[in-house]
């Protein structure tokens, strides 16, 4: 019983030592608390002092990033050393990558060789698309009519792109269109139609290889019409002037111009206008060369049909730009989708000492674009490989290169 007592005896005091320590330790950080508060008062004001000026900051840097935007927007064709610090930017951004594939662990010193060439490289590239954007905004705050004429020609311009970046491939090109058990085994013939047959089938072309079939289309047409054709948008891009095809027959001229467009979009009269101002140059170019300028004398080969500008297209046109191509005498085919036609190149090239090479180019093909069929004898469409194999004719080379 003592021994309880005991016990309990010792239990009580250590929880009143507890609670004796416990007000003590709340007195003493009270007391703390007192002598610190006006340190943690001055330091709420600090903060909140320093979150005013850190907005005011932010402020101040929105307006002169707007002030800068504005500046190379309006002055930047002046101060090429402006898209320079642009491109110096992302350079440094490369350099970072370059140092540590240096200095790892395991050094990459290949790799940072690679990196650096292409940071050179795209240093340039960066340079280049600034001034490029700097001289679009600025050209469009002149004239704001322009986003809706770049807008409607996009299509058109992305075509060109896709054309212009074509030869960088090393591969050949019907490897796209065959598994690679497919190229293996397949004799040349089978590989090389096979490819063919898929490309013609492929609902994914790009809106340049659309346009190039559509405009082959309509050259093709024309030519089993007897006319000798000149493809100028295919081989010429931007520099086409407008002419996508030059029909020629006897005396008459065609100036055509294709648009393979959605069926719901209009032609406006735009393009109406682009076709009859080409068609003048090209006369003043090559019918003009007695000096007869006058606006008088170019009709008359218009009424006579000696000069016929020509709008083939598979939208429909607007009824201003119908009315307006009704007044200047050009002929309008709307709605013309594309048919069949002969795609393979079967090219003659006369070499050197009399010799002389027969190739064909499929579509994919590097050089098909450039290839110019007519201007030798024994040059033809092919429709099927075997029908260019059997003629003679092998697949280019190019596209090893």
């Amino acid at each position: 019983m003592e021994e309880n007592v005991i016990v309990f005896v010792f239990i009580g005091i250590i929880i009143f030592l507890g609670i004796f320590f416990w007000i003590l330790e709340i007195f003493s950080n009270s007391k703390k608390y007192i002598e610190l508060k006006p340190q943690f008062d001055t330091l709420d004001r600090q903060r909140e002092d320093h979150e005013i000026r850190v907005k005011k900051f932010e402020e101040a840097l929105i307006i002169a990033k707007k002030d800068i935007d504005k500046i190379t927007r309006q002055r930047s064709m002046g101060f090429p050393w402006l898209a320079s610090a642009y491109a110096d930017y992302f350079a440094l951004r490369d350099i970072k990558r370059e140092e540590y594939l240096k200095t790892k662990k395991h050094p990459a010193y290949t790799a940072a060789e690679t990196v650096r060439e292409i940071k050179d490289e795209k240093r340039e590239l960066v340079k280049e698309n600034r001034i490029i954007k700097y001289k679009i905004n600025y050209f469009e705050k002149l004239f704001p009519w322009l986003n809706e004429l770049i807008a409607e020609d996009e299509e058109d311009i992305t075509a060109n792109i896709a054309s212009d970046t074509m030869e960088d491939s090393t591969e050949d090109t019907v490897k796209a269109f065959l598994t690679p058990e497919e190229y293996r085994n397949l004799s040349s013939v089978e590989r090389n139609q096979t490819a063919l047959d898929r490309y013609l089938k492929n609902r994914n072309k790009s809106k340049w290889a659309i346009g190039r079939d559509y405009e082959m289309y309509v050259g093709y047409i024309f030519k089993q019409k007897g006319y000798s054709i000149e493809y100028k948008g295919i081989v010429d891009g931007f520099d086409d002037l407008g002419r996508d095809l030059i029909a020629t027959k006897n005396k008459e001229v065609c100036i055509i111009q294709c648009k393979y467009w959605a069926q719901y979009k209009n032609i406006h009269e735009k393009h109406i206008f682009q076709l009859f101002g080409t068609t003048m140059e090209y006369w003043i170019q090559n019918f003009n060369q007695h000096g007869q300028k006058s606006f008088s004398e170019f009709t008359k080969y218009l009424n006579d049909n000696r000069l016929r500008p020509i709008f083939y297209t598979s939208a429909s046109l607007s009824d201003r730009a119908r009315s307006i191509a009704r007044a200047l005498n050009i002929n309008v085919l709307e709605g013309q989708p594309i048919g069949e036609f002969p795609r393979i190149k079967c090219n003659v090239n006369n070499e050197q000492f009399g010799t002389t090479t027969k190739i064909y180019h499929l579509p994919m093909d590097q050089q098909y674009d450039k290839t110019i069929i007519g201007n030798q004898p024994g040059e033809f469409y092919a429709f099927t490989v075997k029908e260019a194999e059997d003629a003679g004719f092998r697949r280019a080379f190019k596209h090893n290169f």
